[in-house]
């Protein structure tokens, strides 16, 4: 289980919350994040660490920085495994999609394309916070995006796929937290479904279903504590 300690909230702090990660019923790791509030309205910092035995056991550490409105600055994230470290930084210039990818025993990569207003999608509860916050449709209404989905372990970005999103009508659900309201989304690549997630009214998943590579994982928010 990732480590806690009981404190005072810090400055800007929003939410924080613990997943469980499952593939069917095998319990595959756990993810615990923070969301920030800048100050004087600057936007938002989220930030996580994350234990997974998928594809192979490693650790991770993912901070988003997102402006006022929840759109996307920079991402960085860290996956350290079998005593390596791969870090990615992901950064938006102008209309421009920047990365960066260092890992040991290789030359760092570097790659640059449009942006075009791609969402961005990766295994991990805090990048479906990011992405549920952009998703601003109306009840049963669907539209046409784009996502750059970063994959794990390579952390390499795929060019901007052309996907639906859906937002099912709202509805109460119960998880094991208990029962809420939800918005809930589906995202579907030609014709098959890549993500479904269950949203609070805050814009916080209580649920996340992602394929990666073809297999099934299950984010369910565990433990969760607003302070705004």
């Amino acid at each position: 289980m990732i480590a806690t300690k009981r404190c005072p909230p810090a400055e800007g702090l929003l939410a924080t919350g613990l997943y469980y990660v499952y593939q069917g019923e095998r319990k595959l790791g756990e993810e615990s994040f923070q969301i920030f509030e800048l100050p004087d309205g600057q936007g938002h910092y989220l930030q996580s660490a994350l234990v997974l035995q998928w594809p192979l056991a490693h650790t991770q550490r993912i901070t988003l920085e997102l402006d006022p409105t929840w759109r996307y600055r920079a991402a960085r994230l860290e996956v350290e495994a079998e005593g390596h470290l791969t870090l990615a930084r992901y950064q938006l210039e102008g209309g421009l999609f920047t990365t960066r990818i260092e890992a040991a025993g290789r030359r760092p990569m570097e790659l640059t394309y449009p942006w075009g207003g791609a969402l961005w999608d990766y295994p991990s509860g805090l990048f479906a916070v990011a992405l549920s916050k952009q998703l601003t449709l109306a009840p049963g209404d669907s539209a046409p995006i784009s996502l750059i989905r970063l994959a794990l372990p390579s952390l390499e970005p795929t060019p901007p796929l052309r996907c639906t999103s859906t937002r099912l009508f709202d509805h109460p659900h119960t998880f094991e937290l208990g029962n809420f309201l939800v918005k809930e989304f589906a995202v579907l690549f030609q014709a098959q479904e890549l993500l479904h997630t269950w949203v609070d009214e805050v814009g916080v998943p209580l649920r996340l279903e992602r394929y990666e590579h073809w297999e099934l994982m299950r984010f369910d928010l565990v433990r969760y504590r607003l302070f705004h």
